[in-house]
């Protein structure tokens, strides 16, 4: 029989009685160096995991039948460990496995997360970062084990470069050693360190995971905001449905007010959201929005559109104007020439003279443009009776770059 048991952080203390007296009687021991040093006193072979798999599998192989084979792993056995290789190469039958707490678990437990979701990866011999990376922005919650070549700083800076800035970040390094560390910080944070330990476990979250019970459709009272300057919050799910804002996405938002619809596409899975806006005040708000409602993946722009959007790096997949003014046509012949293909524009406007201009430069460009007017009426108290308010029409144009 192979026995493949997982050590916990303590080494030999975290085994049960069960495990150490199948590690007493094994003819041949099999782990790692710091594995192999928990049992001096063995009298069984013991030889470490170097030089290959197949290696080891051949040495198990040289067993005779009453012999016994103990396989040393860290954690759980079957969470990227060696087991899975032990049961194919040998069957299942043959194969006992005794877990251990998992690195993954330990590693949350330092860093005092809740785990629920956790989408567990393996950076271990990829050759590109493009699939992982892809595979961590579908995930609000993502647990990796690194290596020498993709390295926390290396996947944090590939992240940065897929506009994915708001995922808060932890690094546990060596964890159970004497110089266990954890290091925490936004993607920049650990984007600029220079050198990790060898064992560590990557954590990485986005707002979004401890966001689920907002939107959409945020209630107007929930947002900072003064008199009627916000986009009311029908229309704002209208216009978000307009967007088709993708997950780990650059949005911008410009003439972002008190940021309702930068926040609600920050917390839909946007990777980053500008939210671009010339008034100061309004610029306390989206501020202060972006804290009560933890999106510090809004990064705010105080300036005039379109000079202040040259400041923007990175290529938009979906674009917000609330309105725009007289200013509407440069922002537009901006936002054509930046717009990624395939990304949308949605504008709204409260004048039949912006939503001319905006429909008649999406056309002038051969984009797929849309136009509809949308009028809501709400509820209101009359003397204990019940009567509808109208709000003030808003067109909603949008046009999808070919």
């Amino acid at each position: 029989m192979i026995h493949v048991i997982g050590i916990g952080v303590k080494g030999r203390e975290s085994l049960g009685q069960d495990a150490l007296s199948l590690v007493g009687k094994a003819a041949l021991i099999i782990g790692g160096k710091r594995h192999l040093e928990e049992f001096p006193d063995a009298k069984a072979e013991k030889v470490p995991v170097q030089g290959g798999l197949e290696r080891i599998a051949a040495r198990i192989e040289k067993l005779k039948k009453d012999e016994d084979a103990v396989v040393l792993a860290t954690g759980d056995p079957l969470l990227y460990g060696i087991a899975s290789f032990i049961i194919k190469r040998f069957g299942k039958r043959r194969v006992n496995i005794i877990p251990n707490v998992s690195t993954v678990q330990e590693a949350f437990a330092r860093v005092k997360e809740d785990s629920n979701g956790v989408k567990v990866l393996s950076a271990h011999g990829r050759g590109g970062l493009e699939a992982l990376v892809d595979e961590i922005l579908r995930n609000d919650k993502t647990a990796l084990f690194t290596d020498g070549v993709n390295t926390p700083a290396t996947i944090a800076k590939a992240l940065i470069g897929k506009g994915a800035r708001g995922l808060r970040a932890f690094v546990v390094e060596s964890i159970g050693a004497k110089d266990e560390r954890v290091i925490e910080g936004g993607l920049p944070d650990i984007a600029s360190v220079k050198k990790f330990a060898d064992l560590n476990v990557m954590i990485l979250i986005g707002s979004q995971s401890v966001q689920k019970s907002y939107g959409p459709g945020i209630s107007d009272n929930e947002f900072a905001h003064e008199g009627a300057m916000i986009t009311k919050e029908e229309i704002r799910v209208i216009s978000l449905s307009k967007l088709r804002v993708k997950k780990g996405s650059v949005v911008w938002d410009i003439g972002a007010c008190t940021g309702s619809v930068a926040i609600e596409a920050a917390l839909s899975g946007a990777g980053i959201v500008y939210a671009v806006e010339k008034d100061p005040k309004r610029v306390k708000d989206i501020v202060a929005n972006r804290k009560r409602f933890g999106a510090d993946n809004v990064e705010v722009i105080q300036g005039r559109a379109p000079e202040s959007l040259s400041i923007i790096k990175e290529r938009p997949g979906s674009v917000f104007v609330g309105g725009g003014g007289r200013d509407i046509m440069r922002i537009l012949s901006h936002v054509s020439k930046r717009l990624l293909p395939g990304g949308r524009c949605v504008v709204n406007a409260v004048t039949m003279e912006t939503a001319s201009v905006a429909t008649a430069f999406f056309k002038s460009k051969k984009w797929d443009a849309e136009l509809i007017q949308v009028s809501i009426a709400k509820s209101r108290d009359l003397s204990g009776l019940t009567m509808l308010s109208a709000m003030n029409p808003v067109f909603i144009i949008t046009g999808k770059k070919t």
